[in-house]
């Protein structure tokens, strides 16, 4: 009688269980709309000069005369612009909830293992009918968005275009063809000893329309940030930060035009520009700081040759005034009194997800030594790019 029994309660275990394992088979969904994306990207890279900020994509000339072997020749291989990313989202009558997240391999680099970072990760909350957004999280910089089209993962920094991706809210109206915004944004504080106290304030007109065939773009925008810095006192000097600029879109059939152009004070860290926003006022002491005015800009053009094959080239300027500069002592590897940088690249479509692409980078810096004699830090990148995205 024992066996039947223990028949029974198998057999009851086993219908209890077999629902569960055949819904196990079953793929499970997110109840959201859920999308990846991606890509690969190997660089061979050739320089013909050491490039100080940064290893991996290009700054500006090492200060050749602060700087060891500075006209070094050297060859790199470099996976490191390869992405993944995800987006959830969903909609409830006119809202649509949103979330971002995307990585590199641009993270800390501890023994030459490419540690992943976070590029984006935002939450966004939009109204369809009315043309309203809200966007909270890390997100490229709302303002002077639009970027050149180089192969270089850092599409012109430090030579005209102002770009970062920081930790920011914005909100964002649309009405006809108008795009109106205003936002904060504030670097994540690395130490509760740091000074910073406000974000910076931002705000950005932007206008499409289509007009001889084509679709085009222009805007203009600005922000403001009270910042204090610490000097050499132990006191902190008040430093108020401004930026306004404009930037534009234009599409000629297979031709796309696009630049930006800037000036203002202070413009530092959130905008990749470090060490470009304070100057020593005191020789070299560090007893007082002051803000450093620069204006810069940078233009493209892409021509679609046929559907598979494109050519790019474009030419930054970054441009700090050059009377601050003459108070800068020691290594100027971050600071120039003048910073262009000239490029030609091509792409070509292998297959639909795969293309090669080549690309000639020449950087050059205008300084000036200790005993105000100007000199001129030169060099060039070649690259070879293969690439697929996903």
């Amino acid at each position: 009688m024992r066996w039947v029994i223990r028949l029974l309660v198998v057999m009851l275990c086993l219908g209890l269980a077999l629902p569960a394992l055949v819904a196990a088979e079953e793929p499970v969904m997110s109840k959201y709309n859920v999308k990846f994306w991606g890509r690969v990207k190997f660089d061979i890279e050739y320089d013909t000069a050491q490039f100080a900020n940064y290893n991996d994509f290009l700054g500006a000339p090492a200060d050749s005369q602060a700087t060891a072997g500075a006209s070094n020749n050297s060859t790199n291989f470099n996976p490191r612009d390869t992405r993944l990313g995800f987006s959830a989202s969903h909609t409830a009558d006119d809202w649509v909830g949103k979330a971002v997240v995307e990585m590199d391999f641009y993270g800390d680099n501890n023994g030459n293992n490419l540690i992943p970072r976070m590029r984006l990760g935002y939450v966004e909350l939009a109204n369809k009918d009315m043309g309203t957004s809200l966007r909270a999280g890390q997100d490229w910089i709302p303002i002077q968005s639009t970027n050149p089209s180089t192969i270089d993962f850092g599409i012109l920094t430090a030579s005209g275009n102002l770009w970062w991706r920081v930790p920011q809210v914005t909100l964002r109206q649309k009405i006809e063809g108008f795009e109106l915004l205003a936002g904060a944004m504030l670097h994540r504080r690395t130490s509760t000893a740091s000074e910073t106290r406000y974000p910076w304030v931002l705000g950005r007109a932007a206008y499409s329309f289509e007009a001889f065939d084509g679709k085009h773009m222009v805007a203009v925008d600005g922000g403001y940030q009270s910042d204090k810095v610490k000097n050499s006192t132990g006191s902190d000097d008040d430093i108020d930060r401004w930026l306004v600029g404009a930037e534009a879109k234009f599409s000629f059939g297979p031709v796309l035009v696009k630049g930006e152009i800037w000036t203002g004070e202070g413009i530092g860290s959130h905008f990749l520009r470090y060490n470009l926003d304070v100057h020593d006022t005191d020789s070299g002491a560090a007893t007082s700081f002051d803000e450093w005015e620069a204006w810069g800009g940078w233009i493209d053009a892409t021509y679609k040759i046929t559907p598979k094959w494109s050519a790019t080239a474009g030419f930054g300027i970054d441009d700090p005034d050059d009377s601050q500069y003459e108070r800068q002592t020691g290594t100027l590897n971050r600071k120039f009194k003048e910073n262009r940088t000239i490029f030609v690249n091509t792409w070509y479509s292998l297959t639909q997800g795969i293309k090669v692409g080549a690309e000639f980078m020449h950087l050059q810096a205008n300084r000036e030594d200790a005993g105000g004699n100007n000199f001129r830090d030169k060099g060039q990148r070649i690259t070879t790019s293969m690439f697929y995205a996903f």
